[in-house]
């Protein structure tokens, strides 16, 4: 595992700050393998699994090597709008403190308002083969000053028939160029472009996929709404008989926030991550292995120093960014021969990457229900009465007896039910809804894409209403809203899709037709 800091790789203070502000502490094997080779200039072929942090690695390399100029110096394609507007929000987040412009173009969104934004000088274009094929041909998008050309997902770009447009385009830019390709796995025509297009010297990084969970950690997983989370996790651990638990977060503001939100809410719980001093750490640590703290949470930077053999549970707020760091998580529990649990927390998004997960590891995920109310009165009133026993086992009752016998006969039910009422209010510390949650179960939805968002004055309670309302359909078939600034994503159960798009579809959102497709499934 690297313990390499993104303070040690060649990134520029501006691009440092944002990956600061974003939480993450240290990079992903691609992300140290490959931006020191694209900040020297050398032109490679980035070969690791979808969510490994790829746009990481080159965004934050490009934008820490460029200046601005107003006109287009680098070109990054991807085979989907979907993708391309991912890869466009991450830019957003990692160049927020530069000042470098760049834009993103593919079809089936305006084509004037996208010649408009290359018209006022553009750093950096982002976008789908046709869209820019299309600007090229319009005489709006020039590539003649290009220095940075990026393939992202290129195998993909391959099976969706994009070689001849890639080819086209890159035979308008510049030879002096550098080419940076993505890809996961590594094809004959990958290698032809490479052969064809790229500097003989270029570079070969190839991230292994290795390593399987252990037999002896049984791995589970809940697919919920994204505002449902925190409630979810709070649920687990009412609703378990559990030791020891390290919940594990993708950045260090996330541990910060978990934390502060359980002990809030009362749990007996401490974070360990990067930030923290190694004595602050090192004390956390002591306190976890006495027992003396029962939940840490943590980022996988900070838990590679966690050797504690008496870890029952593991559970993942946020998977993490490869499938290593998922088995190295996996792996704090289940160990010297104890049995463990895993539970990963995710939306319906997570679900690809979780199964791809389970493949390569070899695994076998199990999908769960959320635990229901019943599930945590059942596990607070049975730690009670074992409590209750204990005490009875040590004697430490007899100087109450006297009190007992004072209760009048007809009231003594009521002062025991009472008591329990009392003390198991005491051991719950979330406070839940009368109303059970329901895990949107992921073989039983579809994700619906809408071409509009924030920026058309849409939000969460206006899509709501207008599935609802325009939709003719229930809310409870309705699951996760995600509303961008220019479009947006509902899960809504599949047996009302069809019913949505023939109701929805051309009819009036905010004041804006808009039009719905399914999404794909990338």
């Amino acid at each position: 595992m690297s313990k390499v800091n993104f303070k040690e790789l060649p990134l520029s203070e501006a691009v440092l700050k944002a990956i600061d502000e974003m939480g993450f502490e240290s990079p992903s094997k691609i992300q140290e393998k490959s931006i020191p080779e694209i900040i020297k200039g050398r032109d490679i072929i980035g070969q690791a699994q979808t969510g490994t942090g790829k746009t990481l690695a080159f965004g934050g390399s490009l934008l820490s090597m460029m200046e601005h100029t107003g006109y287009v110096q680098a070109i990054i394609l991807s085979p989907t709008r979907e993708l391309a507007k991912q890869i466009y929000d991450e830019f957003k987040k990692i160049g927020r403190f530069t000042d470098l412009s760049f834009t993103c173009v593919y079809g089936g969104s305006e084509i004037e308002r996208q010649i408009r934004d290359i018209k006022r000088g553009k750093d950096i274009v982002i976008g789908t083969p046709g869209r820019v094929m299309d600007l090229m041909r319009r005489k709006v998008l020039s590539l003649s000053q290009v220095k940075y050309f990026v393939l992202d997902e290129a195998d993909e770009m391959l099976n969706m028939g994009f070689v001849e447009d890639i080819e086209t385009i890159m035979e308008t830019i510049p030879e002096e160029r550098q080419t940076i390709l993505f890809s996961a796995t590594m094809p004959d025509g990958i290698k032809k472009i490479a052969s064809s297009y790229m500097k003989n010297d270029y570079l070969h990084i190839r991230i292994k996929e290795k390593q399987q969970t252990s037999n002896n950690v049984k791995q589970y997983f809940y697919v919920v709404k994204h505002n449902q989370k925190f409630e979810v996790l709070c649920r687990i651990l009412d609703s378990m008989e559990m030791q020891s638990v390290i919940i594990f977060c993708k950045t260090k503001r996330s541990v910060d926030e978990i934390t502060m939100e359980l002990q809030k809410h009362a749990y007996n719980v401490e974070a360990m991550h990067g930030d923290m001093t190694q004595n602050a750490r090192m004390h956390t640590l002591r306190r976890f292995k006495e027992g003396k703290t029962q939940f840490l949470i943590a980022t996988d930077v900070a838990a590679r120093g966690i050797d504690v053999e008496t870890v029952s549970h593991v559970i993942n707020y946020e998977l993490p960014q490869e499938d290593e760091l998922y088995v190295h998580r996996i792996g704090r529990t289940g160990r010297a021969g104890n049995k463990g649990e895993a539970y990963s927390i995710i939306t319906s998004r997570e679900v690809r990457f979780l199964r791809k997960i389970e493949r390569k590891t070899n695994s076998h995920f199990e999908e769960l229900e959320i635990p229901s109310l019943d599930d945590i009165f059942n596990q607070k009133i049975k730690e009670l009465l074992f409590d209750v026993q204990k005490v009875m086992d040590e004697n430490k009752h007899a100087e109450y007896f006297d009190v007992v016998k004072e209760i009048p006969k007809h009231m003594k039910d009521d002062v025991l039910a009472a008591l329990l009422k009392m003390n198991f209010d005491t051991r719950v510390g979330y406070d839940y809804s009368s109303e059970d949650l329901k895990a949107e179960r992921s073989d039983s939805y579809d994700r619906l894409f809408f071409n509009r968002g924030k920026a058309d004055k849409v939000n969460k309670s206006k899509m709501l209403e207008f599935l609802i309302e325009v939709g003719k359909i229930d809310k409870k078939a309705i699951g996760e809203i995600t509303i961008k600034r220019k479009f947006s994503f509902v899960n809504v159960d599949k047996n009302v899709t069809q019913t949505i798009l023939n109701h929805c579809t051309n009819k009036k959102i905010a004041g804006r037709k808009v039009n719905i497709e399914i999404a794909d499934a990338k």
